[in-house]
């Protein structure tokens, strides 16, 4: 009894979870099927590492920020324009590794959050750091980071130390000058250094009015975006009319 005790102590001083909850049944199996001690070690510090990665994905998944966890098994390629091939190139995630961008376009409810959700899920399996936000939460945040001085903080805390950047709905909210500017900040801050994803409703040429009209301040935001990217249009029939459709919620007499 004294043994485990002293065993549990020094698991629990040196943060070793993994190892705690299964030394005892895997000295039970090492000594049915008569394992050597550096085996019995191996598995071990097998279950410990195991544990840890897990602990990784949950914590990074828990930081992502995703309103609502979307993978890539649930989405509808039959009703969308989407190029699975593409899509299964882009969860390889190189486009990370070689900080470029992917812009989804399309109309609302075609699926653009649902496949940023499932690019960006994808990264956090693979224990890499994201941020997931919507563009009218990032720009209250960086507001609010401008005016109590801790923008630069900001800067690095959230936007500097995700390597994949998820910007949601773009576009359905005007913004003023300095609104604007803050966005061409996080865009520029990113430029070459890190990957964004954008979805968004409006085409190119739309967007110097969500960017108060600035022509120039539009021009140096797509040219950085554009200049490493994957642009995808996503068309197809809205997966929430089409589930109203489908539940018969939806009147179609007048069609």
């Amino acid at each position: 009894m004294l043994l485990h005790e002293s065993i549990n102590e020094y698991c629990s001083r040196f943060k070793l979870p993994g190892i705690l909850e299964h030394y005892q049944h895997l000295s039970d199996v090492a000594s049915k099927d008569n394992l050597s001690y550096s085996e019995y070690l191996y598995k071990l510090l097998e279950f410990e590492n195991i544990g840890r990665e897990q602990r990784s994905k949950d914590m990074l998944l828990k930081i992502a920020g995703f309103p609502k966890l979307k993978t890539i098994d649930t989405f509808d390629y039959k009703s969308s324009s989407v190029d699975k091939t593409l899509i299964n190139e882009l969860l390889t995630l190189r486009f990370i590794d070689e900080y470029k961008n992917i812009l989804l376009f399309g109309p609302s409810g075609v699926g653009k959050t649902h496949l940023a959700t499932a690019i960006a899920y994808t990264a956090t399996q693979q224990r890499i750091k994201i941020k997931f936000i919507s563009t009218n939460d990032l720009i209250i945040q960086l507001e609010s980071a401008q005016s109590q001085n801790k923008l630069d903080s900001y800067f690095k805390r959230v936007i500097g130390i995700a390597k994949l950047l998820v910007i949601d709905e773009f576009g359905y909210v005007k913004l003023n000058e300095t609104q604007a500017n803050l966005f061409f900040q996080v865009i520029n801050k990113k430029y070459e250094l890190g990957s964004i994803i954008i979805t968004s409703n409006l085409s190119f040429t739309k967007w110097k009015e969500v960017l108060n009209n600035d022509e120039a301040l539009t021009a140096a935001i797509l040219d950085r975006l554009i200049h490493h990217s994957h642009l995808i249009n996503v068309t197809g029939e809205s997966y929430r009319l089409k589930q109203k459709r489908e539940a018969g919620l939806l009147d179609i007499s007048n069609k």
